[in-house]
């Protein structure tokens, strides 16, 4: 009994000493199995301008998925909206996110949410302005949406804006409330190559 007690005592205090090596689990990064993404039409990195009902919308593309349907290119859309494409500096603007908690003691991982649009869907409203040097192991993929053309993006975006003006939980209650608030803003030079 004493061995016993002994070990889970010093499992106690070995796991709470703990310090996280890798914040972005394997699971939330992008993978890219099976997909030749050197016959993609867009990259990893792309900073694109999409051209919706007479407004321009800021995105970058952070991942591609494939089915039957063709390719799909996971697009972080950011907070512009303008009737002028690429007014703001990349740096400046705001990207679509999420904190998701990283076991009990108060961190998190962040995480960018992307809607993935079809290579169909994309052929003359998106148009590639620059590519962002992206450090894929930094990437972790919040909330996944599908869009099938651009007004479902741009109901996306929407969406997107209007949970972020929502209060977030703090850090100590998100854990014990049923339903806290994570939706945020991130700057792309978080994961950016230095």
């Amino acid at each position: 009994m004493k061995k016993f007690i002994l070990i889970l005592t010093l499992l106690f205090c070995s796991c709470g000493n703990r310090t996280e090596v890798d914040v972005h689990p394997e699971t939330m990064k992008p993978n890219w199995d099976g997909i030749k993404t050197e016959e993609l039409k867009f990259k990893i990195g792309d900073a694109v301008s999409i051209f919706i009902a007479k407004q321009y919308y800021i995105g970058i593309v952070m991942d591609f998925d494939q089915d039957e349907n063709g390719i799909w290119y996971g697009i972080c859309l950011s907070d512009y909206r303008w009737v002028i494409p690429n007014r703001k500096e990349i740096n400046e603007l705001n990207f679509l996110g999420r904190q998701i908690p990283n076991g009990y003691n108060g961190n998190y991982i962040d995480c960018y949410d992307l809607t993935y649009l079809n290579v169909d869907t994309i052929a003359k409203n998106i148009t590639v302005f620059d590519n962002l040097k992206i450090d894929i192991d930094r990437i972790s993929i919040g909330e996944i949406s599908y869009a099938k053309n651009l007004k479902q993006l741009e109901n996306n975006y929407f969406i997107g804006r209007e949970a972020r003006k929502e209060k977030i939980t703090e850090s100590d209650k998100a854990i014990v409330t049923t339903e806290p608030v994570s939706e945020r803003y991130f700057k792309i030079r978080n994961i950016l190559i230095n």
